[in-house]
């Protein structure tokens, strides 16, 4: 919720009048794991310090952890207050009613029983659309496509028919997107006023090409994925260098005090990854040209390397009052997420 992104889409809403529907369980979930995830971050930090001190002096600050915390809950509270998202509260489930649901193999359960946090979750959404203060259309924003949804005849997650149909009128139904960006782009976007680079004194057409660049170049080498369309490997593939890209749309919206600039090209990249060895000997379908990096990994695969090019996306939230990028976000719409085709 911290990204520049979801602070975009949120001052959208606001500034939209659209109203933005958090379930409580939500926002309890998201102040019970930071803890956990910053414990994480804090130890692999510490761990990388004390590396470097080996090698170089470090002039680090430390920090308290409780503080940190506090910030966080401290932050998410104002950001409700501040752009007035509606907090949908907890559903009247009794401890009963979970166990039994948990029986029934139905959505949005899985088959081993689990699932009650989703069970709640799904439950704050319907019954806050039930509560007849909702105009349709309804929007569902969630990644969890496994427990929520299926896919429609061209592919995309759709509400699982099983918890479609709990809702009476069709109309009512929520629509499922997967992404904040996909929300903003397919939702907000088209309402919201446009603006050109020239009305942007401090922008031009050569500072969106190099900030293009050299966003890119630092996002994503190193960066993993379990694969690419195109790729002839899958299952643990990174991103070793990024050559050129070529930019192919530019559009921007403003957003209040902001514009949110989208960039769309491709871009060379070389990708690091595994094949099974008797895969790559017994294929002889022609594609794309892989290198073998270490033939004899294990037993069973070698370690290659091909070079594509692949689609990117690039979001830009640039600051009109400070004349400044106050983040950016690179989406990779090729790239196939994890657990791919056994969603």
């Amino acid at each position: 919720m911290r990204s520049a992104s979801a602070q975009a889409f949120f001052k959208a809403c606001a500034l939209l009048h659209i109203e933005c529907v958090i379930p409580e369980i939500v926002i309890d979930e998201a102040k019970g794991n930071y803890p956990k995830k910053l414990d994480e971050k804090v130890k692999s930090f510490l761990k990388a310090q004390r590396d470097l001190t080996k090698l170089v002096k470090l002039d680090a600050k430390n920090f308290v952890f409780s503080d940190a915390v506090e910030e966080f809950e401290d932050w998410l509270d104002n950001l409700i207050e501040e752009y007035e998202i509606t907090v949908a509260p907890y559903p009247e489930i009794s401890a009963k009613e979970l166990v039994k649901k948990s029986y029934e193999n139905k959505k949005p359960f899985k088959d081993t029983g689990e699932g009650h946090k989703d069970y709640v979750v799904w439950r704050s959404v319907k019954s806050h659309i039930e509560g007849q203060t909702t105009t349709p259309p309804n929007i569902f924003l969630t990644n969890n496509t496994k427990d929520f949804c299926t896919q429609s005849n061209e592919g995309n997650p759709i509400l699982h028919p099983e918890l479609a149909e709990q809702i009476a009128e069709e109309a009512r139904r929520p629509r499922v997107l997967t992404s904040i960006k996909a929300g903003f782009d397919q939702v907000l976007a088209p309402n919201l006023e446009g603006i050109t680079l020239e009305e942007l004194p401090n922008l031009a057409a050569h500072d969106i090409e190099s900030m293009t660049g050299e966003y890119l170049l630092k996002d994503l080498p190193q960066r993993t994925a379990y694969g690419f369309e195109g790729v002839p490997f899958s299952n643990d593939i990174s991103i070793s260098a990024v050559g050129a890209h070529q930019i192919k749309n530019i559009s921007l919206k403003k957003v209040d005090d902001e514009v949110i600039i989208n960039i769309s090209g491709g871009v060379d990249i070389e990708v690091f990854g595994f094949i099974d060895k008797h895969a790559y000997y017994h294929d002889d379908e022609d594609g794309i040209d892989v290198c073998i990096v270490d033939a004899d990994w294990n037993d069973h695969v070698m370690a290659v390397s091909a070079s594509v090019e692949t689609d990117f996306e690039l979001t830009i939230f640039y600051s009109i009052e400070n004349n400044e990028v106050v983040g950016y976000e690179i989406d990779l719409p090729l790239e196939i997420d994890d657990g791919w085709p056994y969603k």
